[in-house]
């Protein structure tokens, strides 16, 4: 916490000298806008402190969660502009060329408000549905046409509430997959604070059921008790395990493995190879695993389709390549790993600690197989 508060106040008096300074306003104003970006830069401590002590899932009023998300997002988008308005302002200062400052940083101000309005909404508002074709070679012809939905980064707190999910449930309903798949992230908070928010879950229907797999999130919020929770709501988590659906004869194979953030918690770690042994050699896979970052190693284990999610997307230009950088180069969309597809969801929601999305709209993702 203390990294983030000092990266936090970095980022303010950065913006004090580079927005807030060269605006031709009165001084009155200036120290009210320094004063928003100060509340700004420190909403992740505050959350914190009035919150309930979870850094991840601070359990206030939603509305008051929502003007800090706004705060907190204007101050990264402007970050943003402000580099890239500097960064002007140096190559101008090099070739002699006059720079109009005042007038650069009030475009940033409006930029950056307008981009934050938008990104908001985008990042609370109820997700699309995204549909893919994908041919598996594996894949058996009484599966041909096998449709499943994928669910994932819920991220149930104080922002995301129960409404939210009630229709993301609806629209999933609609979809009339044979399976629901969820790798992991539902839930910022404990039992006690998210329980009713995510009970929706249980209207979910599918021919074979709902499967999940835990994210890092779960860890932070109780892991054990919502096992429990969640397996009371329908769905059934494989955790190192697989599970076999039968069409005929023919066979198709859920896989899942836990997030590597459970070894930090005394949980099992993810082991492909084990859940893979006793699987015949020509099976086709489907595998669940909440982050694309070991698709090489499950490629080689034998998965034909990998689905994750835990990127988010990237959220927004520029972020999402660093995002990716810290996730095995994979951030979003369809990627050739071996002989193994990876799709990696920009999530179906996400947590209230940078609800922002701008060209990264949530997905609610449904899968149509087919054979090669």
């Amino acid at each position: 916490m203390i990294f983030m508060f000092a990266i936090s106040a970095a980022i303010f008096a950065y913006e004090i000298l580079s927005l807030v300074l060269p605006l031709r306003i009165s001084g009155f104003w200036k120290v009210i806008f320094a004063l928003v970006l100060l509340v700004a830069s420190m909403k992740n401590y505050l959350f914190q402190k009035f919150g309930g002590g979870m850094f991840f899932a601070p359990d206030l009023p939603r509305e008051v969660v929502l003007v800090g998300a706004v705060l907190y997002n204007f101050l990264i988008v402007a970050l943003f502009l402000l580099i890239a308005k500097d960064l002007l302002l140096l190559v101008c200062k090099i070739l002699g060329w006059k720079f109009p400052v005042n007038a650069a940083s009030l475009i940033v101000c409006v930029l950056a408000a307008l981009l934050t309005c938008y990104g908001t909404y985008e990042a609370i508002r109820v997700p699309d549905v995204e549909t893919h074709e994908v041919a598996l070679k594996n894949l058996p012809e009484e599966f041909d046409g096998f449709k499943f939905a994928m669910l994932v980064d819920l991220h149930a707190s104080s922002l995301n509430r129960r409404d939210l999910f009630e229709a993301i449930v609806a629209k999933t309903n609609d979809l009339q997959a044979d399976i629901v798949l969820i790798p992991g992230d539902f839930v910022d908070g404990l039992v006690s604070q998210r329980k009713q928010d995510l009970q929706p879950l249980e209207n979910l229907r599918a021919k074979f059921g709902v499967l999940g797999t835990t994210g890092n999130h779960e860890y932070y919020s109780g892991c054990s008790d919502w096992l429990r929770e969640l397996g009371s709501l329908g769905v059934k988590f494989i955790e190192n395990q697989v599970e076999t659906l039968s069409s005929g004869d023919a066979k198709l194979i859920i896989a899942g493995v836990p997030d590597q953030q459970g070894i930090t918690f005394g949980f099992k770690a993810p082991d492909i190879e084990h859940t893979l042994e006793n699987i015949p050699e020509d099976s086709c896979v489907i595998l669940m695993d909440h982050r694309p970052t070991n698709a090489v190693q499950n490629s080689r284990a034998g998965v034909d389709l990998q689905i994750s999610g835990h990127t988010h997307g990237g959220m927004i230009p520029i972020l999402d390549m660093i995002v990716a950088q810290f996730n095995g180069g994979f951030v979003k969309g369809w990627y050739d790993v071996g002989d193994m597809k990876l799709y990696v969801s920009k999530g179906t929601s996400l947590w209230n600690g940078f609800p922002m999305r701008i060209l990264d709209p949530a997905e609610i993702t449904l899968f149509i197989l087919r054979k090669i």
